[in-house]
């Protein structure tokens, strides 16, 4: 059992909280907790394990706490020809930040990337997903799943026969006293709410230098690049609707530099995130950059202290706030953000 607390503090301009167009849409200029987690894992027996999480977080500034659950899934781990399958519900393995909760990021806020295809909560279905390494010479893992599709920004059909189907490939390469380095590729297809196709493909990778005898990683450096295929309905010059595909893309970039081994100056970490992303249902574009510093006064606690500028080429995105209309092309944020981590915890993610 553990519990995790994740707490974060935003300062913007006024026209910025009034058209909700933040990183956190509604809570501009508030200090909330996005997520305290309660989680449950472990061994059923030496062939299943299982995982129930509990999140409590506040989406708008006038509310109390949601209490809802997050993940709760089966894995069976010793299926024939080394393959296993994860039932229930879970955050999708698709890229290589999805599966991560939000407090084990290495950045503050969701990148504008996914924020954009797949909305603030990211891609959480219930379904199932095999896995399976090959016996290579070389370490390879093949993942595919189905699932109901009830993302509303992205795959929002929300039924098991016309399901939201999903495969990954990973590799992992370890350079020795070079670092080492993940490398994936995935992809979604579904249907949105209007039964059009929608269909995301990303790749991620990787690298992270850790000199012998450190504790931590000195160098890590980390990027996704996604492309959108998906069908939107658009009226033509006669006024009538036509089914049209729309294809857009997007990507971050993320490098963090923790240069001292011992001491002090050891617990500090100086990162920095680039982001660019067009609208997968709407014209437009948005990028922007995030440096930030990190504190770790233990493993079991951190705080944040970063700055975010993001630049607009229409007035509004259209997943936050294009229907409240406004200004809010530039937009400068300050965050503060504090985390904990009591009790057990799953293994953090290469």
């Amino acid at each position: 059992m553990g519990v995790t607390g994740d707490f974060i503090g935003n300062l913007t301009q006024h026209n910025v909280q009034k058209n909700q167009g933040g990183s956190f849409p509604g809570l501009e200029n508030f200090f909330f907790p996005r997520e305290v987690e309660v989680s449950f894992f472990g061994q059923i027996d030496p062939y299943a394990r299982a995982e129930v999480r509990f999140e409590a977080e506040q989406d708008s500034r006038n509310s109390s706490l949601n209490v809802n659950l997050a993940e709760a899934n089966l894995t069976l781990m010793a299926l024939p020809y080394g393959t296993q399958l994860k039932m229930g519900m879970m955050r999708n393995r698709f890229g290589y930040l999805n599966p991560i909760h939000a407090h084990d990021w290495p950045f503050i806020d969701n990148p504008n990337v996914l924020q954009q295809f797949f909305g603030t909560e990211g891609l959480v279905e219930s379904g199932a997903e095999a896995t399976w390494v090959p016996p290579l010479p070389f370490y390879l893992e093949v993942l595919g799943g189905v699932f109901n599709g009830v993302n509303d920004v992205a795959f929002g059909r929300g039924q098991i026969s016309d399901p939201l189907a999903t495969g990954r490939v990973r590799t992992f390469f370890d350079l020795e006293d070079w670092g080492a380095i993940q490398i994936g590729s995935s992809v979604a297809s579904g249907q949105t709410q209007q039964q059009r196709s929608s269909i995301i493909v990303g790749f991620d990778a990787k690298y992270k230098y850790t000199p012998p005898g450190w504790q931590h990683a000195a160098v890590s450096v980390l990027g996704e690049y996604l492309l959108s295929f998906r069908d939107v309905v658009a009226a033509n010059l006669a006024g009538i609707d036509q089914t049209r595909q729309r294809d857009s893309q997007g990507f971050y970039v993320y490098g963090g530099i923790q240069p001292f081994a011992h001491g002090e100056l050891s617990k500090w970490l100086l990162g920095f995130r680039y982001d660019r992303t067009q609208y997968p249902a709407a014209p437009g574009t948005e990028w922007a950059v995030q440096p930030f510093l990190t504190y770790y006064p233990s493993e079991f606690l951190r705080f944040r202290l970063g700055y975010k500028q993001t630049t607009r080429s229409q007035c509004c995105s259209y997943l936050d706030f294009q229907e409240n209309g406004g200004s809010a092309k530039q937009v400068s944020e300050y965050f503060l953000q504090a985390t904990f981590i009591m009790g057990a915890h799953p293994a953090h993610p290469f």
